[in-house]
Formats: C-alpha cells, sequence, structure tokens
C-alpha cells in the first residue's frame, strides 16, 4: 500500500440501530439511540494496529440539499477482528426528484467483488495490507487479550437497550392502518407516524417522506411555470421546497414557454361526415347486416369505425394498444347512443364487447367534465357488478383505456379487501368508481364517499343486479344520486320480470339488441349429455383422460361450494391433473391468486361456482363443463360463454338429469332452435310433455288477461320470435353475405 494512502473498511453491515439513527434524523420523529453506533476502523499503513483514537470516532454526513444521507461506521463490540469479506465502501439513501414515485435505494460493491476486479487500486491495497500485517495484529490482538473484548453480560445488555427502541418504518407497506382518531399519512393513508420536517404533513415512512418530498417539488415547479406563463393553476398552494437543479429546469422551461402545448379542451361527440351523408335506409341496412335491432325515439346512428367517434389521440392509441381495431356490433351502436347521454338498455351475447362498449363513451365523457372543471376531486361515473372478480376486470380494462389522460383515475371497491386503503382511495380524489353493491352502500353509509356529482350509471349483468338480495342494494345506491342522471343497463340475459323493473330506472331510454336476445354464443360447440348423478364423476373423469376430448384450461361448474372443493381434490388424485377449486368461501387475496394461477397455465383445470360465471374474460379457455346443470337458462348461457370468446372456437359439455326437470321446457325451446343435438331421455321425458301442456294452457289465458297491455321490448321480441323460422332468416342471412 503506499504512504499515506488509508483504507476504510466497515466493520459490519449497517445493522438496524444505525438504520435507526438515520431515519430519526430524516423525520425527526425519534432521537439518536443511546447506544454508540459502529464506528470507522482505519488501517495506517506505517501501524500494525488500528488506532483506537479512530475507533472512538463516528463519521456521518448529511447533504441536505439532495437530500442525500452517508453513514460509516465501525462498532466498538467487534474490534477483535475485522472480517475480510465485509463492505467497503458506503450504503447510500438517495431521493431521486425526477421520479415523484420511487425511493432509490443504492449500495456498493462488497470487497468480494472488489477482490476479483484487479483494477481497483483499493482492493489491492487493502489486500496487500492484509497479507503484510497480518502477524502483526495478531501479536496485538492477543496482548490486547480481554481488554478488548466486552464481556458477554455487557452484550446481552446492549441488545436489551437497542430492542427498547422502536425502529423507523422504512417502506409504507409494513406500517399498519390507524385507528378511527390517529393521524393518516397524506401519501398512502396509513398510520402517520411521523411529521415530515419540511413540509409539516404526517407520513409513515420513510418511503412516503420521500414520496411527498418529490410532489412537492413537482407541484411548486408546475405552480411557479404556470403563473409565469399566463395558464391557468387549477391549485392554489404549493410547497416552497425546490432545488437548484429544479430551478434551472424551470428557467428553461419558461423561457421556452411558446413551445408549450395548448391545455386540453375536452371531448364532444359529433356524428361524423361519412355517418351523416348516408341515407336512413344505408342505416337500416347496416343494421340488418350485423343484427343490431333498436327501439326508442331519436336513435343515434352507428359508427362503422372507432375514428368516427374523433376521439384524442391519446385514447385512440389506448384502444390500439389494447388490441381494438374495429368496433364490435354492439359497440356500434351504443358507443354513440351513451355518448349522447341516452338511457340504453342492451342486450348482446356473451363476449360480444359490452365492456368496452360503456367503457369508452363513460370514460370521453369524463375527459369531457374533466378538463372543463376548475377542480374535480369527487366521483363522475359508478359501474356496479354482482362479483369481485368482475370489478376487477373492468377497472384493469378502464386503466388501460384511461393511460395517459389527465386526471383520470379509478377507485375499485369490493368486499373481502380492506377497507382503509379503500376510503383512503376515495380521498384522493377519483372520477370512476367499480364496486360491487354491498361494499358501496357500507362506504357510503359510514360517509366515506359522496356520489352527488356522478352524472352516469353503469350496471353489469343487471338482470342478476336487479334480482333478489342486490336488488335492494342497488336501489338504495340510486337514492343517493342526483337528478338527472344517465343510466346503462348490460347484459346477456333479460328475464321479462328483470326488463320492467330495470325499465323503471330508465328514461326516455333506448334498447339495443344484438342478435336474437338470450341465446347462447355462436362460437361455442354445445353438447348436452344425459347423465345420473351417480355417474357423473365417471363421466367426467373420462372425459379428462381421454386425449381426444381433454383439451386445457378447463372450467368446471358444479352448484356447491363444498363440492368444488371436493370433486378438485378428486380429480387431482384420481386423474393427475393439477386442480383447483374456486368459489365464494375463500379469502378474496386467495381467489385471486388461484384465478391468476389458472390463467397462467399452473393449474390446467378449475373447479368453480358461478363466482366465474358472469362477465369474467378467462383468454385461452376452450372447454366448459356444467358438472351440475345451472339453476336457470339465463346461467347456463352465461357459463358456457366463458369459452368461444370474441369469436374463437369453444366446446361447453352439460351433464343433465331430472334434477334439472323444471328447467326441461325452456331449455329444450333455446337451444332446439339452434340445431343442437338433445338426448333422448330428455325429449321424450314425461315432465317435459306435461310442462308443454301446462305452458300451452297458461299462455292462452294471459293472452286473455293481458291483450291491449304493453310489454317490454326484449320479452315481446322475444315472444314474436317464429322458432321454426330462425334457421332460414340466417340462411338467408349467410346467403346474401356469400353473395
Amino acid at each position: 500500500m503506499n504512504d499515506g494512502l488509508m483504507g476504510e473498511i466497515l466493520v459490519d453491515e449497517i445493522q438496524t440501530d444505525e438504520y435507526q439513527y438515520v431515519c430519526a434524523q430524516i423525520c425527526e420523529s425519534k432521537p439518536p439511540p443511546k447506544k454508540p453506533v459502529k464506528r470507522l476502523a482505519t488501517i495506517d499503513p506505517d501501524k500494525s494496529t488500528v488506532s483506537n483514537e479512530e475507533q472512538k470516532k463516528q463519521k456521518l454526513t448529511h447533504k441536505s440539499d439532495d437530500d442525500e444521507l452517508r453513514l460509516v461506521s465501525t462498532n466498538e463490540d467487534q474490534e477483535k477482528s475485522i472480517p475480510e469479506h465485509k463492505l467497503v465502501g458506503e450504503t447510500s439513501l438517495k431521493l431521486d426528484t425526477s421520479d415523484s414515485s420511487e425511493f432509490v435505494l443504492q449500495s456498493l460493491r462488497t470487497s468480494d467483488e472488489l477482490q476479483d476486479d484487479d483494477s481497483s487500486p483499493v482492493a489491492s491495497d487493502v489486500a496487500n495490507s492484509r497479507t503484510t500485517n497480518a502477524s502483526k495484529q495478531q501479536d496485538e490482538i492477543d496482548i490486547a487479550g480481554s481488554a478488548q473484548i466486552k464481556p458477554e453480560k455487557q452484550e446481552k445488555d446492549d441488545e436489551e437497550q437497542e430492542g427498547d427502541e422502536a425502529p423507523i418504518v422504512s417502506f409504507s407497506k409494513n406500517q399498519r392502518w390507524p385507528e378511527p382518531d390517529e393521524p393518516k399519512c397524506v401519501v398512502c393513508g396509513r398510520y402517520g407516524e411521523y411529521i415530515c420536517s419540511r413540509t409539516d404533513v404526517d407520513v409513515c415512512s420513510l418511503e412516503c417522506k420521500a414520496r411527498n418530498l418529490a410532489r412537492s417539488i413537482k407541484k411548486n415547479t408546475a405552480s411557479r411555470l404556470m403563473e409565469l406563463t399566463g395558464i391557468p393553476d387549477g391549485s392554489s398552494s404549493s410547497s416552497s421546497i425546490g432545488t437548484d437543479e429544479v430551478q434551472e429546469e424551470l428557467t428553461d422551461d419558461i423561457e421556452s414557454s411558446s413551445h408549450l402545448p395548448a391545455p386540453p379542451v375536452g371531448y364532444t361527440y359529433n356524428e361524423h361526415e361519412d355517418i351523416s351523408d348516408i341515407s336512413k335506409e344505408q342505416v337500416q341496412e347496416i343494421r340488418a347486416q350485423v343484427e343490431i335491432f333498436v327501439e326508442g325515439v331519436d336513435i343515434p346512428r352507428p359508427i362503422v369505425e372507432f375514428s368516427h367517434l374523433g376521439m384524442p389521440k391519446t385514447m385512440q392509441s389506448n384502444l390500439e394498444t389494447a388490441g381494438y381495431m374495429n368496433p364490435t356490433p354492439v359497440q356500434m351502436q351504443v358507443i354513440p347512443t351513451a355518448l349522447c347521454n341516452r338511457d340504453t338498455m342492451v342486450c348482446a351475447q356473451t363476449s360480444s364487447g359490452k365492456t368496452a362498449s360503456f367503457l369508452i363513451p363513460t370514460i370521453l365523457n369524463m375527459y369531457n367534465m374533466v378538463c372543463k372543471a376548475t377542480e374535480c376531486r369527487t366521483p363522475l361515473a359508478v359501474i356496479l357488478t354482482p362479483t369481485r372478480e368482475l370489478a376487477m376486470q373492468i377497472e384493469d380494462q378502464a386503466k388501460q383505456l384511461m393511460k395517459g389522460l389527465p386526471n383520470m383515475k379509478t377507485a375499485l371497491l369490493v368486499g373481502g379487501m380492506p377497507l382503509p386503503p379503500q376510503l383512503h382511495r376515495l380521498s384522493q380524489g377519483i372520477q370512476l368508481i367499480i364496486a360491487t353493491p354491498g361494499r358501496l352502500l357500507e362506504i357510503i353509509q359510514k360517509n366515506g364517499v359522496s356520489l352527488q356529482a356522478v352524472k352516469v350509471l353503469i350496471i353489469d349483468e343487471f338482470d342478476t343486479m336487479l334480482h333478489m338480495g342486490f336488488q335492494q342494494q342497488v336501489m338504495d345506491i340510486v337514492v343517493h344520486l342526483p337528478e338527472p342522471h344517465q343510466t346503462l343497463l348490460f347484459s346477456a340475459t333479460i328475464p321479462k320480470s328483470r326488463e320492467q323493473v330495470a325499465s323503471s330506472l330508465l328514461g326516455n331510454p333506448v334498447y339495443i339488441s344484438i342478435g336474437t336476445p338470450s341465446t347462447p354464443c355462436a362460437s361455442v360447440k354445445q353438447i348436452v349429455m344425459w347423465v345420473e348423478e351417480p355417474s357423473k364423476k365417471k363421466k367426467l373423469f373420462a372425459i379428462l383422460q381421454d386425449p381426444r376430448h381433454y383439451r386445457p384450461p378447463i372450467v368446471v361448474f358444479v352448484d356447491s361450494k363444498l363440492g368444488a372443493d371436493l370433486l378438485a381434490q378428486t380429480i387431482e388424485q384420481v386423474c393427475e391433473i393439477s386442480a383447483v377449486s374456486l368459489h365464494g368461501d375463500k379469502r378474496q387475496t386467495e381467489r385471486t391468486t388461484i384465478l391468476q394461477g389458472f390463467l397462467s397455465g399452473e393449474h390446467p383445470v378449475i373447479v368453480c361456482t358461478g363466482v366465474l360465471g358472469r362477465g369474467i374474460d378467462l383468454p385461452g379457455v376452450t372447454m366448459v363443463i356444467n358438472f351440475d346443470m345451472p339453476s336457470s337458462v339465463e346461467e347456463y348461457i352465461h357459463q358456457i360463454g366463458r369459452t368461444g370468446r370474441l369469436g374463437s372456437k369453444g366446446t361447453a359439455v352439460t351433464f343433465i338429469n331430472n334434477g334439472a326437470k323444471h328447467l326441461f321446457l325452456e331449455f329444450v325451446n333455446t337451444l332446439k332452435p339452434l340445431g343442437i343435438q338433445l338426448p333422448l331421455q330428455l325429449v321424450n321425458s314425461q315432465h317435459l310433455h306435461n310442462q308443454r301442456q301446462k305452458h300451452k294452457s297458461k299462455k292462452a289465458q294471459q293472452m286473455k288477461q293481458s291483450k291491449g297491455n304493453s310489454t317490454g321490448y326484449f320479452a315481446r321480441k322475444q315472444r314474436e320470435t317464429n322458432w321454426d323460422s330462425v334457421g332460414e332468416l340466417l340462411a338467408k342471412r349467410k346467403r346474401k353475405t356469400k353473395l
């Protein structure tokens, strides 16, 4: 080692007590620990032992300008020996003001890495020093003896003293949620245990302090830039925190302010000239070709391409990124209708693009309201769904379409997940709520959110949402909405009873249906098998073990939660296939993990109840097996719709027996016109014959009583449909398409 060169070696990695000391200096919430921190051991090439004077010094530098901390120290407890593999250099904690959402934690290489690097002078000198002074150091250590070694009892006392000091929380995920009267972190909403020394606000951890400082710098910069360039500023206050680099960037931005883009002006739908120029007859022809049926007054014309909407470039780019190239039939008619703020009831087959048909116009309308408002921190739209998984899926799609649009945030409010994070999310100023009715109603009752600014209410799978327990919850939510507001209702099946209830929520509505209402998806091959109850497991195992029929991933629907667990275990034991179960009794985190494992291919078979039966997009699923016949034909249509998504082919196998005899007539009337081969036991069933006789007499009686009374659009359309002529009509359309 060269004369005068000092090799600094940390005796040990920075331990918990040192980190607490650094954090206390940052948050100013804890005094320095009473126990001496580790001290720096220096090796002088002219001396053979470690200097005691240097051991008692602590090197602590705090760079306040760029929030960089450096701590290099050593510990008297370990003066006896200096391990050769310990850290050489420093550990630094730096706040990167260019990214307001991340901590930058940097660590230098260890001495082991430096030993492998011949070009490192520090590693070379340290290695030489160890070689030449090893014997001398050992002699000094032997002479010192017990004078340099602390008694074991003293070490235990020091450990107990160290344990009394509560550690400073580094990351927000390690902080607990607050009690009702405790302070909350302004960044994440967790327990605000500390106060940031610069902004004087409550924070929960070092991570949130860094985020808060970065936000303050960014906000201060934007505010000053707007003041100097004359662009209106929506915020009225800002922090005085800043750095020299930020000020320099601000000056450069002001000098080039003439090149700043104009503030967003919003979005208003205007009918494209290509659509305006066509005649009414041509509009009817377009609807007929894609089987769009409408009813209402002053119905907007359908679009043919997404470019006809005149969307902002960011939204157009998001659509293309998400894979939306051309609108589906339901999107062609629903999007312009919703953009015109019309109440709408929509019935379209599964996998027809209903989710995008209400997300696109809702986002565009919200974008227009956000751009025109000085400050918009209250919800503008609410989407209600029957299941948590469907709500999560819709939120993911909404985020994809909203990416890059200013001041557009979502909040997911579902049960089975902690309530405090959802309340905190609402307090941050969001525009779109995706929720299940029970959790949203709970938050409303706690005064956690106000719906007085909501302009759009969307109810997905509304035939389920307006049935049984959900109906009262939905009606209670509607009471909290302002008048007027727009209401959009969507489902693949619309029973007559639910249609009448739904119509009471609409004003001057537009009814839209795609194809024949309440019919199965045409891209799904349906196989109906008569299987008695004791033989169902054997038949299922035969399908799963036959290479000709086994086409994973496969969804198996059952009617009970316990049955789902038991059947999944039996499939694994008998068929040696990885199978998992999913139902409402499982925790939400477990449900999410199971579903992700199934979609990733980890589990080729999933056995579930109806939680996956509605609206859920399961990419790649090629087969659905209804082990238990669903409780209604509507549920059957939804469940087999989990395959054959977006035009791809799929297969649905259904086991049926006398256990579902109450559905025989409706089931046969739904499938027979589609040319589905039905088992002879079902066709020749005495139960089916009796139901037909009762239906005829009941229908004749209803015709007399309801003569002259109006009925629902979808019910009337389905009743007027001649099932025998459906095949001929489809054949004509096919011939017309071929010509």
